[in-house]
């Protein structure tokens, strides 16, 4: 009985680690992908573009594809400033259970845009 709880147990671990691991490459990835795209000369597009690459470098293609990014210039409403913002959402299935549920990642990141 206490077996079938300590498995239990080390498969949550597993699956919180893998979620937050998932969780930290989409974050970077944006952030790095909003600073690319926020560059002096470099197109705003390119930003969601590098953020997809390094999602997918980093995790599987499979994985990679349910996450989609996209970037955007905005205004920041105090300075305004222009920003580029780059957002990362989408649906991960749980790794280790048996049906399929569902984690949602949301990340979004924003650099100030270079002037050339």
């Amino acid at each position: 009985m206490i077996t079938v709880l300590l498995v239990f147990l080390l498969f949550a671990v597993i699956q919180v680690a893998a979620v937050f691991y998932v969780r930290n490459v989409v974050a970077a990835s944006a952030a790095d992908g909003a600073r690319f795209g926020a560059a002096a000369g470099a197109q705003p597009d390119a930003g969601s573009a590098r953020a997809s690459r390094l999602i997918s470098s980093g995790l599987s293609s499979a994985m990679s594809r349910q996450v989609p990014c996209s970037s955007v210039v905005e205004r920041d409403g105090g300075s305004g400033l222009s920003v580029v913002k780059v957002e990362c959402t989408g649906r991960i299935r749980s790794i280790l259970l048996p049906f399929a549920a569902l984690t949602t990642i949301h990340v979004v990141a924003h650099s100030l845009q270079e002037q050339p």
